[in-house]
């Protein structure tokens, strides 16, 4: 009976995930929900439905989810970057900030929290502190572009035009 369980989420999630990326945001909503009917703590579902509520410009249901991820496992270095992202859309920046530091905490090779953590102090205008953070994307990732980016509008404030 349990596999017959586990089975029926797996089918259903993966359908689930299947319609998402097709854009089939209603079907895979209530696909979403069926799985959340069997397992109320299915990590990935709540995951995926702050994805989809973000698309679609429901931000405080995106915000819930990843919360509730968090609740669940708060080692889920995804949910805090995710959680970090709508966070800094919603212009709660010190709350974006503690996200994006607790993904790096637990993923300190998390390139694009990093790039966000210095956008964070970008727009705190603590523009050392971002630079510091768009290096350590770069020395990450050489080829992360929107680091090199970030940081040449950083040397650009900070007056370091050779750079």
């Amino acid at each position: 009976m349990n596999l017959n369980k586990n089975l029926k989420i797996e089918e259903t999630f993966n359908l689930a995930i299947k319609n998402h990326q097709e854009g089939k945001t209603e079907i895979a909503q209530e696909l979403y929900n069926q799985v959340l009917k069997i397992n109320p703590n299915h990590l990935g579902t709540f995951n995926n439905l702050g994805v989809l509520f973000k698309r679609i410009n429901q931000i405080q249901k995106a915000k819930d989810c990843y919360e509730k991820v968090i609740e669940i496992d708060p080692f889920h270095t995804v949910a805090y970057f995710n959680l970090g992202n709508v966070l800094a859309g919603l212009e709660e920046i010190q709350k974006a900030k503690d996200c994006y530091e607790k993904t790096i905490k637990l993923n300190p090779n998390h390139v694009n929290a990093h790039n966000n953590l210095g956008n964070i102090f970008e727009d705190l205008g603590e523009h050392q502190k971002a630079k510091e953070c768009y290096e350590k994307a770069i020395e990450i990732n050489p080829n992360y572009v929107n680091a090199h980016y970030n940081l040449g509008n950083i040397f650009k404030k900070l007056r370091e035009i050779q750079k």
